[in-house]
């Protein structure tokens, strides 16, 4: 169905004969039989047993809705630059399509309207939203979360979970066991709120920490805008100033975010701790820490581009399935100088 409607089949092609499809798709003869009946019970495909199988005349061109604050919420989203990026690279690549941008409060207010498309791809904070979604729709296959690694759903994302045990695991394989590992732990306005990023990536450092032996800290910080996570939020780390760095081995900082990079650095600067020496710190996304702070943050950064290339790649298959993208840590303060 995908190259149909994506237009490599146009209305009128014949299709090619069933060894040929078999050899093809590397499938079954049932599974085949199967997706082709299905195709010509949605009139995607006429059937003669004389002339062969054939594309329906006047197929519409694939359907493809993106939902997204960037119609109601640009200033939010410019914020996010990364994602403003990741969604215009997203609309460009698929621009053999009729895609549309759809403000979540419309999708709220009108959930039927998502049946008028053959894909939904959004970015939902948690997966109650992502279910209210699936709720709309006949095939919930169709659904692609953005960077969002969500259990049963065909995803684009990257592994948040991962990155950060490897992030966590690069300072637990250098620093001495005595030294203390604290993690900012997120805690939004409303506490019944969860994000499923924060959440993912928290699970990322139990894990190193648990298989290194370590003992670790939570610190509570919060975002003093609910439910805005950028990096102009305002960070409450109050929890964190209240403790002291002034042992004789180096403390750790690992934050899933840079919303706290800068009110870290400036607690440490107005502590006289030095940064990489005293204390350790690593974020995620901090792409120009060094024009931003002076300093050159260890991050995460994640491809945001090839995560719309590959939701563009997903879409020319012939089969859905899960993607995680790849990940880079930039900056790693025990490299040698010219191998970081």
């Amino acid at each position: 169905m995908n190259e149909i409607l994506a237009g490599r089949l146009q209305p009128g092609d014949k299709l090619p004969v069933r060894t040929e499809l078999l050899k093809r798709y590397d499938t079954t003869r049932v599974t085949l039989d199967k997706a082709l009946n299905e195709l010509i019970a949605e009139r995607f495909l006429v059937a003669s047993r004389r002339t062969g199988t054939f594309v329906a005349p006047q197929v519409q061109a694939q359907r493809v809705a993106i939902i997204s604050d960037i119609a109601e919420q640009p200033g939010q989203l410019r914020q996010r630059y990364e994602y403003l990026d990741m969604y215009r690279q997203l609309k460009d690549l698929l621009n053999d399509r009729r895609v549309d941008i759809l403000p979540p409060s419309q999708v709220l207010s009108q959930p039927n309207l998502l049946r008028e498309y053959d894909y939904i791809i959004s970015n939902p904070s948690n997966e109650e939203e992502l279910a209210s979604l699936s709720v709309s729709l006949k095939h919930r296959e169709r659904i692609i979360p953005l960077n969002r690694p969500f259990a049963g759903y065909n995803f684009v994302s990257t592994d948040h979970r991962q990155a950060m045990h490897d992030l966590t695991n690069m300072f637990l394989r250098e620093l001495p066991p005595e030294s203390e590992i604290i993690y900012l732990d997120v805690k939004f306005a409303d506490p019944l709120y969860i994000e499923s990023v924060p959440a993912l990536r928290k699970a990322g450092f139990i894990d190193a920490c648990a298989e290194r032996h370590r003992f670790y800290r939570l610190v509570n910080v919060r975002l003093l805008k609910h439910r805005e996570y950028t990096e102009y939020n305002i960070a409450d780390i109050s929890e964190l100033q209240a403790l002291s760095f002034r042992g004789t081995t180096p403390a750790c900082i690992i934050s899933p975010s840079k919303c706290f990079t800068g009110a870290v650095l400036r607690h440490l600067h107005e502590s006289g701790l030095r940064l990489n020496r005293d204390v350790y710190y690593a974020d995620f996304d901090n792409y120009d820490s060094r024009l931003n702070t002076g300093y050159d943050i260890t991050s995460v950064l994640q491809d945001f581009s090839g995560i719309a290339a590959a939701v563009a790649v997903l879409l020319n298959s012939t089969k859905l399935h899960p993607c995680f993208i790849p990940y880079t840590i930039i900056n790693n303060p025990f490299a040698k100088r010219g191998e970081k």
